[in-house]
C-alpha cells in the first residue's frame, strides 16, 4: 500500500494570511495600547467632569473624530460641562441633546450611529456632525450618560472597529465614574458618621458631668438616645448654697433635629432659671421662647423643680411623664401638678406643686423612652411596671436605683432595638446641713 502524498501548500496564500493574521493582531494591541493608556490616565482621577474630559480627549484622538462630548446626568437631565466639549458649539450641543440623546436615555438605549444625522435631524449649525456616535456609559445597567463623537459630511463612517473601540473606552469611563460616586458616597458617609459622633460628645457634655451640685442632695442620670443623638437632656443648676433647680425634658422626634432643639431649650433654662426661680414664670418664659423659635409641629415635654437644703420641693410639670417621689416608708407618689406641654399653645397657665422631701427620699425623673419601651411581642412597660418597680427602691444610692431601672427595662426589652430616647435622673435627698 503507497503512502499518501503529501499536501501541496500555497506558499503565496500562506504568507496573505500571516499577513492579514499579523494586522489583526497589531490591530488589537494598538487598541489594548489604547486602553490601558486611557485607563492610567483617568484611573488617578478623583473628579468626573475630569475623568470625562481626558475620555472625550482620547476617544477623539483614537477615532479622528471632528468634535464630540460627554454628557452626564445628573438626576434631572443630561448635562454637559465645559471642559467635556470639543470641536462643537455649545448651542449646535444642545440641540443634538435635545433632539437625540434625550430620547435616546429615556428609552434607555445604550448605543446609537447614525451616518446622515445632519439632514437625518435637520440640524441647520455649520459646525453639526453629519457622522454621529454616541456611546452609553453604562455599568451594570444604570445609564450615566453617553459619550459622543461626531465626524464631518467628508469624514468617513463610522465602522464597527470604531464602535466597538470607543464601546470599550466608554465602559472603562463608565468604571472610573462608578468608582469616583463609589468613593466619594464612603467618604460621605464617613464625614457624617464622623459629625454624628462629634455632635453625640457636645451633647453628652452638655449633660450634668459632676452630680454633686448642692451638699444636700446626691444624684445619678444617664441619657441613652435611640440613634447617635436625641432629643432628650435633664440638668441639675445650683442657684446658690441652698437652692438647685432640676429640670428634665423630652423634644418631639428624634435624631440631630430634636437634638438641636434640646440643646435650645436646655440653654434657655440655664439662662432664665437663675434669673426667675419661680417655676410657673419659668415654664411660661420656656414656652413663650419655643413658640418664638420653634419648628412647626414640634413640641416639648418639660418637668421643671427647685429643691432647697431644707427639703421643700417645688415643681411644675410641662406635659412630661410623671416623677416619682420614693419615700423612706416605700410610699411612691407620681409629680403631676402643672400644665400643658410646651411649644403648642400661647399663654398656656401653669399651676405649682409643693412637697416636703424627708432625709433619704428619692426623686426618679425619666422620660417616655422607660415607660413605652416594648417587649418583643409590642408590649410596652408602662407606667404599673415603673410603680411596682419604684416600691421596691427606698433606702437605695441613686447610682444604683439607675442602673435598676435601666437594668429592668433592658430586660424587660428582651433584645428589642430601642425606638425612642431613653432617660433616667435620680435625686436622693440628704437632709439639711444643719440638721
Amino acid at each position: 500500500m503507497k503512502p499518501a502524498p503529501a499536501p501541496l501548500y500555497n506558499v503565496e496564500s500562506l504568507r496573505r494570511s500571516v499577513q492579514s493574521l499579523t494586522v489583526e493582531l497589531l490591530a488589537v494591541y494598538e487598541e489594548l495600547a489604547l486602553l490601558y493608556s486611557v485607563g492610567a490616565q483617568i484611573g488617578r482621577l478623583t473628579d468626573e467632569n475630569q475623568i470625562a474630559a481626558v475620555a472625550l480627549k482620547e476617544a477623539i484622538e483614537i477615532s479622528s473624530a471632528d468634535c464630540g462630548w460627554v454628557a452626564l446626568w445628573d438626576g434631572e437631565r443630561l448635562r454637559v460641562h465645559e471642559s467635556c466639549r470639543m470641536g462643537v458649539a455649545v448651542e449646535t450641543m444642545d440641540h443634538i441633546n435635545q433632539a437625540v440623546l434625550e430620547s435616546l436615555f429615556q428609552r434607555d438605549k445604550r448605543d446609537f450611529v447614525s451616518h446622515t444625522l445632519k439632514q437625518e435631524y435637520k440640524l441647520g449649525e455649520a459646525d453639526a456632525p453629519s457622522r454621529f456616535l454616541a456611546s452609553a456609559l453604562a455599568l451594570e445597567g444604570s445609564l450615566r450618560g453617553y459619550l459622543c463623537l461626531g465626524r464631518r459630511e467628508a469624514g468617513s463612517v463610522f465602522l464597527s472597529p470604531d464602535q466597538k473601540l470607543i464601546h470599550a473606552v466608554s465602559v472603562l469611563t463608565a468604571v472610573e465614574l462608578e468608582n469616583v460616586r463609589l468613593q466619594r458616597s464612603e467618604l460621605e458617609k464617613q464625614r457624617l458618621v464622623n459629625e454624628l459622633e462629634l455632635a453625640r460628645t457636645i451633647q453628652q457634655s452638655l449633660l450634668p458631668r459632676d452630680f454633686s451640685c448642692a451638699a444636700f442632695l446626691d444624684a445619678a442620670g444617664i441619657s441613652e438616645p435611640c440613634n447617635e443623638i436625641g432629643g432628650d437632656f435633664f440638668d441639675l443648676i445650683a442657684i446658690d448654697a441652698d437652692l438647685c433647680t432640676v429640670v428634665i425634658a423630652d423634644v418631639s422626634g428624634k435624631g440631630p433635629p430634636a437634638a438641636l432643639q434640646a440643646a435650645m431649650v436646655q440653654g434657655i433654662v440655664h439662662a432664665v432659671s437663675r434669673s426667675c426661680p419661680v417655676l410657673p414664670s419659668l415654664m411660661a418664659t420656656l414656652n413663650e421662647c419655643l413658640l418664638a423659635r420653634s419648628v412647626a409641629d414640634r413640641f416639648i415635654t418639660t418637668f421643671a423643680a427647685t429643691l432647697n437644703s431644707s427639703g421643700r420641693l417645688h415643681y411644675s410639670n410641662g406635659g412630661h411623664t410623671a416623677p416619682l417621689w420614693i419615700r423612706t416608708d416605700g410610699q411612691v407618689i407620681e409629680l403631676t401638678e402643672g400644665g400643658p406641654l410646651l411649644g403648642l399653645f400661647a399663654k398656656p397657665r401653669y399651676s405649682q406643686g409643693s412637697v416636703q422631701l424627708s432625709t433619704g427620699d428619692l426623686m426618679v425623673l425619666y422620660t417616655d423612652g422607660v415607660t413605652e419601651a416594648e417587649d418583643p411581642q409590642g408590649n410596652p412597660f408602662g407606667t404599673a411596671r415603673l410603680l411596682d418597680w419604684a416600691r421596691d427602691q427606698r433606702g437605695r444610692l441613686p447610682a444604683e436605683v439607675k442602673e435598676s431601672l435601666i437594668g429592668t427595662v433592658g430586660r424587660f426589652c428582651g433584645g428589642r432595638r430601642q425606638a425612642d430616647d431613653r432617660s433616667v435622673l435620680v435625686i436622693r435627698y440628704k437632709g439639711s446641713q444643719t440638721q
